[in-house]
Protein backbone atom coordinates (compact mmCIF):
# COMPACT_ATOMS: atom_id res chain seq x y z
CA UNK A 1 0.00 0.00 0.00
CA UNK A 2 0.98 3.56 -0.99
CA UNK A 3 0.45 6.22 2.10
CA UNK A 4 0.65 10.34 1.43
CA UNK A 5 2.03 12.38 4.34
CA UNK A 6 -1.61 12.91 5.32
CA UNK A 7 -2.49 9.65 5.31
CA UNK A 8 0.90 8.39 7.56
CA UNK A 9 -0.25 10.38 10.15
CA UNK A 10 -3.77 9.49 10.28
CA UNK A 11 -2.28 5.92 10.89
CA UNK A 12 -0.24 6.49 13.58
CA UNK A 13 -1.90 8.66 15.57
CA UNK A 14 1.83 9.50 17.78
CA UNK A 15 3.81 10.65 15.04
CA UNK A 16 4.16 14.49 14.64
CA UNK A 17 4.59 16.31 11.44
CA UNK A 18 7.59 17.68 12.50
CA UNK A 19 8.91 14.52 13.90
CA UNK A 20 8.28 12.72 10.53
CA UNK A 21 9.34 15.26 8.40
CA UNK A 22 12.90 15.44 10.73
CA UNK A 23 13.22 11.40 10.16
CA UNK A 24 13.09 11.82 6.19
CA UNK A 25 15.70 14.29 6.27
CA UNK A 26 17.93 12.60 8.11
CA UNK A 27 17.00 9.63 5.70
CA UNK A 28 15.93 7.32 8.67
CA UNK A 29 12.98 6.99 6.69
CA UNK A 30 13.23 6.90 2.68
CA UNK A 31 9.81 7.32 1.08
CA UNK A 32 9.56 7.70 -2.64
CA UNK A 33 9.05 11.24 -4.03
CA UNK A 34 6.99 12.20 -6.20
CA UNK A 35 5.68 15.49 -7.63
CA UNK A 36 3.04 15.64 -5.14
CA UNK A 37 5.50 14.77 -2.30
CA UNK A 38 6.92 11.98 -0.24
CA UNK A 39 5.13 8.23 -0.96
CA UNK A 40 5.70 5.83 2.07
CA UNK A 41 4.92 2.18 1.59
CA UNK A 42 4.51 -0.33 4.59
CA UNK A 43 8.18 -0.93 5.33
CA UNK A 44 8.26 3.06 5.53
CA UNK A 45 5.13 3.03 7.96
CA UNK A 46 6.21 -0.34 10.03
CA UNK A 47 9.58 1.55 10.45
CA UNK A 48 7.99 4.70 11.47
CA UNK A 49 6.51 3.15 14.17
CA UNK A 50 9.26 1.47 15.37
CA UNK A 51 11.00 5.01 15.15
CA UNK A 52 7.77 6.10 17.91
CA UNK A 53 8.45 3.47 20.19
CA UNK A 54 12.05 4.06 20.28
CA UNK A 55 12.02 7.64 21.00
CA UNK A 56 9.19 7.72 22.61
CA UNK A 57 8.66 4.95 24.81
CA UNK A 58 12.09 4.09 25.11
CA UNK A 59 13.21 7.37 25.31
CA UNK A 60 16.63 6.52 23.01
CA UNK A 61 18.70 9.50 22.06
CA UNK A 62 18.83 10.26 17.89
CA UNK A 63 22.34 8.65 18.31
CA UNK A 64 20.75 5.65 19.82
CA UNK A 65 18.46 5.44 17.57
CA UNK A 66 20.45 6.02 14.52
CA UNK A 67 22.94 3.45 16.01
CA UNK A 68 19.95 0.80 16.32
CA UNK A 69 18.58 1.57 12.79
CA UNK A 70 21.87 0.61 11.74
CA UNK A 71 21.98 -2.31 13.35
CA UNK A 72 19.02 -3.44 12.24
CA UNK A 73 19.56 -2.56 8.69
CA UNK A 74 22.86 -4.46 8.89
CA UNK A 75 20.84 -7.57 9.85
CA UNK A 76 18.25 -7.37 7.16
CA UNK A 77 21.10 -7.07 4.45
CA UNK A 78 22.67 -9.94 6.16
CA UNK A 79 19.21 -11.96 5.49
CA UNK A 80 19.33 -11.16 2.20
CA UNK A 81 22.80 -12.36 1.24
CA UNK A 82 21.99 -15.76 3.10
CA UNK A 83 19.18 -15.92 1.40
CA UNK A 84 21.06 -15.11 -2.02
CA UNK A 85 24.26 -17.62 -0.47
CA UNK A 86 21.77 -20.08 -0.07
CA UNK A 87 20.24 -19.78 -3.59
CA UNK A 88 23.48 -20.18 -5.22
CA UNK A 89 24.18 -23.38 -3.32
CA UNK A 90 20.60 -24.75 -4.55
CA UNK A 91 22.25 -24.41 -7.97
CA UNK A 92 25.16 -26.61 -6.81
CA UNK A 93 25.54 -30.65 -7.43
CA UNK A 94 24.41 -32.48 -4.71
CA UNK A 95 28.11 -33.63 -3.68
CA UNK A 96 29.08 -29.54 -3.07
CA UNK A 97 25.55 -29.06 -1.33
CA UNK A 98 26.57 -31.98 1.04
CA UNK A 99 30.03 -30.89 1.44
CA UNK A 100 29.14 -27.41 2.24
CA UNK A 101 26.10 -28.81 5.11
CA UNK A 102 28.67 -30.63 6.50
CA UNK A 103 31.63 -27.96 6.96
CA UNK A 104 28.95 -25.93 8.47
CA UNK A 105 27.74 -28.39 10.73
CA UNK A 106 31.42 -29.12 11.82
CA UNK A 107 32.11 -25.18 12.33
CA UNK A 108 28.71 -25.10 14.22
CA UNK A 109 30.15 -27.63 16.72
CA UNK A 110 33.54 -26.76 16.94
CA UNK A 111 35.38 -29.86 14.97
CA UNK A 112 36.40 -27.74 12.00
CA UNK A 113 40.15 -27.94 11.50
CA UNK A 114 42.16 -25.38 13.72
CA UNK A 115 43.22 -23.00 10.46
CA UNK A 116 39.70 -22.50 9.92
CA UNK A 117 39.31 -20.50 13.68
Amino acid sequence: MIYTEEKVLSEIRRLTRRDLRVWVREGLVRPAMSESGPKFDDIDVARLRLLCDLRQEMALTSDAVHMVLSLIDRLHQTRRDLRMLLAALDDQPRDVRRAVASRFRAQLEGDAPEKDR
